[in-house]
């Protein structure tokens, strides 16, 4: 069993740390440790290296080192421009910089504004002024013949206001019948059963309209499916188009062709004009050349009693029909208007033969 370490056996004195001191090691070195020992280089190994600078202590414009009172120290160096004014220098740049690029924004959206104006002006004086916009193989719409008789408002139903009224029966005779309307006699195959062919229906070599004269070149009968094109074939024939009578004429640069579909009542000729589509194939030849094929034409499309009649006109050099076009328009509406005529004269006709028989 162990009693704790064993005793130093050792007969040599404990190390001295002065003579002063006997028998004390010290382990602390302060103002009550009597042993001072004196530091030098000689003792202490310094390390290689400058030491660091001093600090400066903050300096006053006049070379003071205490800082004034209410006043703030300046650091060392050059004192520059104070902070507050280029801080509003900086400030005055920036705002004159927005001034500039807001000046340039709102200059921009005026001048797109006042361009945007201008367009549509355009485009508003340029519609007013446009007689028609061209057609396309699309649902055309239609043009109302010019009127032959002022007296009527309505072109499509004649009036006979220029006929002279009958004369009032005399006291025995018997009472006279009222003439029969123009229209209802075209409006069915049994009370317009007269021979109708082209050459007779168009039979006016010349035709003048709106100030020009248009010669015609040549006329024929066609069946309905060789004088349109398929998707107008097909309506026509859905219909029950009987025939269709076709005469072109011209006048030098424009050239345009009128068509006539018969039917056998009003209902079919109606239903045709409203589900029109496609148009009128161009009758050329005989020194004609051809016109209006794979461009764009002026098409028309109308209807009185149980005829539909079509017009197709165009540049006899081929080219498409601007949208700018007077002329192929002034043409197509002379043509519109000359089929009218013809069927309108070939009603009165009717009616006046119509008259003595229910006379007698």
């Amino acid at each position: 069993m162990s009693n704790g370490p064993a005793p130093d056996q050792s007969t040599q004195p404990l190390p001295r740390r002065g003579v002063d001191t006997p028998g004390r090691i010290p382990t602390a070195y302060g103002p009550g440790n009597p042993v001072r020992d004196r530091l030098d280089e000689a003792r202490y190994r310094i390390r290689p290296g400058a030491p660091n600078p001093p600090i400066p202590e903050p300096q006053q414009a006049d070379g003071s080192a205490e800082p004034a009172p209410g006043a703030y120290p300046i650091r060392p160096g050059t004192p520059g421009e104070p902070a507050y004014e280029q801080f509003l220098a900086m400030s005055e740049r920036k705002e004159r910089l927005d001034r500039r690029r807001r000046r340039t924004r709102w200059s921009a959206a005026l001048v797109a504004l006042c361009c945007l104006a201008t367009v549509c002006v355009a485009l508003l004086t340029t519609s007013s002024a446009a007689p028609k916009k061209r057609q396309t193989a699309a649902p055309q719409p239609t043009l109302a013949p010019a009127n032959p008789n002022p007296a009527n408002p309505n072109p499509a139903a004649p009036s006979l206001a220029a006929t002279p009224p009958p004369a009032a029966p005399s006291a025995g005779s018997p009472a006279q019948p009222p003439p029969a309307n123009p229209i209802t006699l075209l409006s069915g195959a049994g009370t317009d059963s007269a021979p109708l062919d082209a050459a007779e229906l168009f039979a006016g070599r010349t035709f003048a309209f709106d100030k020009q004269s248009y010669t015609r070149a040549l006329t024929t009968d066609s069946a309905c499916s060789a004088a349109a094109t398929p998707s107008l074939a097909a309506v026509l024939a859905h219909n029950g188009c009987r025939t269709v009578l076709r005469a072109t004429y011209a006048d030098g640069t424009t050239a345009v062709t009128v068509g006539v579909a018969v039917f056998d009542n009003a209902a079919q000729a109606r239903a045709v004009k409203q589900q029109t589509t496609g148009n009128l194939l161009p009758l050329s030849g005989g020194g004609l050349p051809s016109f209006c094929r794979l461009v764009v034409c002026r098409l028309t499309t109308n209807a009185v009693g149980r005829y539909a009649y079509f017009t197709v006109a165009g540049y006899t050099d081929g080219k498409p029909v601007p949208a700018s076009d007077t002329t192929a328009y002034t043409a197509g509406a002379a043509m519109n208007q000359l089929a009218f005529d013809g069927l309108l004269a070939r009603a009165q006709s009717e009616a006046a033969k119509a008259a003595p028989a229910s006379a007698g």
